[in-house]
């Protein structure tokens, strides 16, 4: 028998008092001889067995009595269903626990996920307690975060499973949750409820009760539609729901949400800046937040001639970024710069100080550099002189060193072009190009529509009605403007105005900053006017980066796909202006590059919990590799494995680190540099390496309010208790309390007791005779 308050059951001892009692009367009578009264002793002998029974039944409903009104004050406690009264039907207690890296959040030396494992205790013990048979279901967020709650085997997800629940059962359940921890994962409660739910209708004869242990944060229970539907599921099964807190205080919290590369020309040998974004997910501003910078430098050659887990990149550590303030919910973009000598695959960390959360307070990413990024230069003027001005930026000298390759051809190179030959370039420059092969434009629109950048001058050797037909084709061709003919600047009546206006836009930032002298050094002598009835509709992706002073435009973008085309209206050799003896002529230059292939330049982003794949030329590698992953204790971990086809007829191989079972080590289930080891035939190595980083959204530490929470989840019924309580309080959480039933027992008995005491004592016969 279960009671919410043990020590109370002490007073059952005082239901002995009636029986002590009557022994005390029994032991004061005496004996007197009497002759009147053997007549009346001969009768009592044919009724004594009928008089003990009455009196003994008095006695038993008085003792009874006093043992209900202990019962009420302990509060006894019984399965919910009445035939448990009688029976011994199974009560199944399944505990969904929070493992996800906000648990980690850390108070008075001790996390979430601490007081998450204690309460997981208690529970075990609390069913230790029970008369009935009991089973004990464990099952964590990053388990079931990689299974199919519609798979057959649902239950191996779980931990412990229906795991009976006996003298020992402490010492299997405090052995197992030793082995958990909190993972690095970003996972919500949902596909746990719906194996719990699985299980549960696996189970129809057993009583249910759930047990949600977790944070609970405003991130995950803003709007619980999908999470209020399955609750919904477990209340018409009659089971019963708990909701246990293990955190209950807010606290402040930083992130580094991102780490990514500027949008520069990355090449080897040539500086680049690389871009830190940090949030602030407390409650007040952070002021000259430190963010500390590491990167690692592996040489070409050393990675050919490696092994997997035993490569080592060259360390170093550029000056700290300082971020001067972060108010609260905002984020703050500081940006560093790093240099790599050689081509390859590079990393670069960042770190905050120490907080509440430390899983979100690094953060990698991979920089793939080549040797240059290589464009494609088609020149149709005829002594090519517009090509030579662009070499002479992208590729000034020996000295200098910009990280671009340009490779100057005539116009009829393009003549045997093809999606394969012009991939290898990251953008394509038309000078002063008279005309190109019909068959050519289709592949040139699919150059730029698969991510390519392409750039365009106009010249004396345009033909314009060319262009109209074929390139801009009524606004649905490469070419982004309907044009006419070439026409003069006319002379500004006003002196100092200048001869171009830019707008707001990534390759004129020159122009932008304050007292610019360069744009009024700019003269445009002739340029290709539009046709007159030429306009961009407001829905089109063509936009005007810059009109002379006359509002024709001279620069005009065009997206197509995934790629960019950006066309001027004059020429780029100084021909037709003198914008190539200006200064600013290079770096716009170089920033038309950066910007035309920056769609080619990826920045992949792996997730914790993220499955990882590789795909593999079946005709050019070996079926084995290798990944090289991180490990709990910081040391790399070698993970063998075989590429197998998707189907017979693939010519891929396809190996992965995927997310069916987070605690097993061919998982991304820590953030941090993997690698893959794939070999080719050959056996020639081409290295992979990959930036696994937490998800942010889990770094909001902000705790739902219990009642909004328990308003949003309505009409699911849900006890809602703290980790806390199960450390002092051991009350059967499967039960209901009787103390209502108790006191009809104990009106009834009372009563009853009242009747016996009347048939037991002795009363004169209506009307008998006084004497």
């Amino acid at each position: 028998m279960q009671f919410v308050h043990q020590a109370l059951t002490w007073g059952f001892l005082l239901a002995l008092v009636p029986l002590l009692i009557h022994l005390i009367n029994l032991v004061r009578r005496r004996r007197v001889q009497w002759a009147a009264m053997d007549f009346l002793l001969q009768s009592y002998k044919r009724h004594r067995t009928w008089i003990w029974l009455k009196q003994l039944l008095l006695l038993l409903a008085r003792m009874a009595a006093v043992a209900i009104v202990v019962a009420m004050l302990a509060q006894w406690i019984t399965q919910r269903q009445w035939f448990s009264l009688f029976g011994g039907t199974a009560t199944h207690h399944y505990v969904i626990l929070d493992d996800s890296f906000s648990m980690t959040d850390r108070v008075g030396g001790t996390t979430a996920f601490d007081r998450a494992s204690r309460a997981l205790q208690n529970i075990g013990t609390q069913a230790m307690s029970r008369e009935t048979p009991q089973k004990f279901t464990v099952l964590r967020f990053s388990r079931a975060a990689g299974v199919d709650p519609d798979a057959e085997d649902v239950a191996s997800a779980a931990d412990l499973h229906a795991q009976d629940v006996d003298s020992n059962f402490d010492l299997l359940l405090e052995e197992t949750r030793l082995g958990f921890a909190a993972t690095e994962m970003a996972v919500n409660p949902h596909n746990a409820l719906r194996i719990v739910q699985q299980l549960i209708d696996a189970e129809r004869d057993e009583e249910s009760v759930v047990y949600l242990l977790s944070d609970f944060r405003e991130k995950d229970w803003e709007n619980p539609a999908e999470a209020r539907r399955l609750l919904r599921e477990f209340s018409a099964s009659t089971t019963d729901i708990h909701f246990v807190s293990c955190n209950e205080t807010q606290q402040s919290n930083l992130a580094i949400v991102d780490v990514t590369p500027a949008d520069d020309t990355r090449a080897a040998g040539v500086p680049l800046f690389v871009n830190v974004t940090v949030k602030n997910f407390g409650r007040e501003a952070v002021r000259k937040l430190p963010v500390r910078v590491r990167t690692w430098f592996y040489d070409p050659q050393s990675s050919l001639a490696g092994e997997p887990g035993k490569l080592k990149g060259k360390e170093d550590e550029p000056p700290t970024v300082v971020i001067d303030e972060i108010r609260p919910g905002e984020t703050a973009t500081a940006r560093f710069q790093v240099y790599f000598p050689q081509a390859g695959q590079h990393v670069v960390e960042a770190e905050l100080p120490d907080d509440a959360v430390t899983a979100d307070n690094r953060r990698w990413c991979v920089i793939d550099l080549p040797a240059a990024e290589q464009v494609l230069v088609i020149d149709g003027s005829p002594d090519q002189h517009h090509g030579f001005f662009l070499s002479a930026a992208f590729a000034p000298g020996q000295r200098t060193n910009t990280g671009i390759r340009p490779d100057v051809q005539p116009a009829a190179f393009l003549r045997d072009a093809t999606p394969e030959s012009l991939a290898q370039y990251r953008a394509i420059y038309l000078l002063d190009l008279d005309r190109v092969d019909p068959h050519v434009v289709p592949v040139l629109e699919d150059y730029v529509k698969a991510g390519g950048g392409m750039g365009i001058f106009v010249g004396d050797q345009v033909n314009v009605a060319f262009y109209n037909q074929h390139l801009y084709r009524d606004g649905q061709g490469l070419f982004p403007v309907e044009l006419e003919r070439s026409d003069l600047l006319p002379d500004e009546l006003f002196e100092n105005a200048p001869d171009l206006e830019v707008q707001e836009h990534p390759i004129f930032g020159i122009f932008l900053v304050e007292r610019n002298p360069f744009i009024n050094l700019v003269r445009i002598d002739r340029y290709l006017k539009p046709a007159e009835s030429w306009a961009p509709s407001p829905d089109s992706t063509i936009e005007v980066l810059a009109r002379l002073r006359n509002q024709h435009p001279l620069a005009v973008e065009r997206r197509l796909g995934d790629g960019r085309v950006i066309a001027f209206l004059t020429t780029l050799a100084p021909d037709w202006n003198n914008w190539a003896q200006d200064p600013s002529f290079v770096v716009v230059l170089l920033q038309l590059q950066s910007y035309l292939a920056a769609p080619t330049r990826m920045n992949e982003e792996h997730l914790v919990g993220s499955p990882l794949e590789l795909q593999l030329d079946a005709k050019k590698f070996r079926p084995e590799l290798a990944f090289v992953v991180p490990s709990d204790d910081g040391l790399p971990l070698v993970v063998k494995q075989t590429a197998d086809p998707p189907d017979a007829e693939s010519p891929l191989l396809i190996a992965s680190l995927s997310t069916t079972d987070a605690t097993s080590a061919a998982s991304t289930r820590r953030s941090g540099i993997y690698e893959a080891w794939p070999e080719t035939i050959e056996g020639a190595v081409e290295l992979h390496r990959y930036a696994v980083n937490v998800n942010p959204a889990e770094s909001d530490l902000t705790i739902a309010e219990t009642q909004t929470l328990l308003t949003r989840l309505e009409p699911v019924n849900i006890e809602f208790r703290t980790a806390d309580q199960y450390a002092f309080e051991f009350t059967d959480q499967a039960g209901v309390n009787r103390s209502l039933l108790l006191m009809v027992l104990l009106i009834v008995l009372l009563l009853a007791e009242q009747i016996l005491a009347y048939i037991a004592s002795y009363h004169t016969s209506q009307g008998a005779v006084r004497t």
